[in-house]
């Protein structure tokens, strides 16, 4: 069924349409199906260094850096969800984007709609938590201190550190594939069931532990459990090898 709105409420919608348009904080270019910019907002402005009059009729390939012009949004290149690449500011800065197209109707004419957001702060973010990860993959990993990480539900084997490899005689592969830790163990485990499901419980303990040779060693261990991805974990570090035979 069509609506008919009233000149006002037309005017009302014009004025909230044209109010989200002009402050959305991501920028929404309106092109042809031939590239070239009909319509810009204020934050395509700023994304690309240019005033309005300067964006208009200019073509899209125009403001992504060389390498990228082959991949611009056309006709033949709506975008099902969403996609990134980058766009270039007017004096030449690359600026990652994450990119949004529709196509709608403009002016009477077939257009594309196309939404592109700055995510410079999603890359720079991602790129420390990478770091982070690998800084603190470096500290477990070359750590002197045998060290593992294993899943409290299944007592799977999640990741092990080199010191532990050395202590045990496994290789990374061996401890991946090994059932539970119950592999290494050389005596009755009494662990208190409420070790299954809490999180930042501490338990110091002496255990048996039985290498890939069948030789026992005798361990003073700290087990540390704590919340890894949804799940409840456990790192256990070797602090003192007692005796070895």
């Amino acid at each position: 069924m069509r609506v008919l709105y009233s000149k006002y409420e037309l005017e009302e919608r014009e004025h909230l349409f044209r109010t989200v348009f002009e402050s959305s904080p991501d920028a929404i270019f309106v092109e042809d199906f031939e590239g070239n910019v009909l319509e810009a907002n204020p934050a395509a402005c700023r994304l690309h260094g240019l005033s309005r009059e300067q964006l208009l009729g200019k073509h899209v390939s125009e403001l992504v850096p060389d390498d990228h012009r082959d991949s611009v949004v056309g006709q033949a290149k709506l975008i099902e969800g969403e996609v990134e690449g980058y766009s270039q500011s007017s004096d030449g800065r690359r600026i990652p984007v994450a990119i949004r197209s529709s196509p709608i109707s403009y002016m009477g004419r077939n257009a594309i709609l196309l939404h592109v957001r700055d995510i410079t702060e999603n890359r720079r973010a991602q790129k420390a938590l990478r770091d982070s990860e690998e800084r603190y993959r470096l500290l477990f990993d070359r750590n002197p201190q045998p060290m593992w990480v294993h899943d409290l539900q299944t007592r799977r084997f999640l990741a092990v550190n080199q010191a532990a490899l050395r202590l045990y005689r496994y290789s990374q592969d061996e401890f991946a594939v090994m059932q539970n830790i119950d592999a290494i163990w050389n005596q009755p485990r009494t662990e208190s069931p409420i070790f299954l499901c809490l999180p930042n419980l501490v338990e110091v303990a002496t255990a048996k532990h039985r290498r890939k040779d069948g030789s026992v060693v005798i361990v003073e261990l700290t087990q540390h459990t704590m919340t890894l991805d949804d799940r409840v974990v456990a790192l256990v570090m070797i602090s003192k090898v007692m005796s070895c035979r």
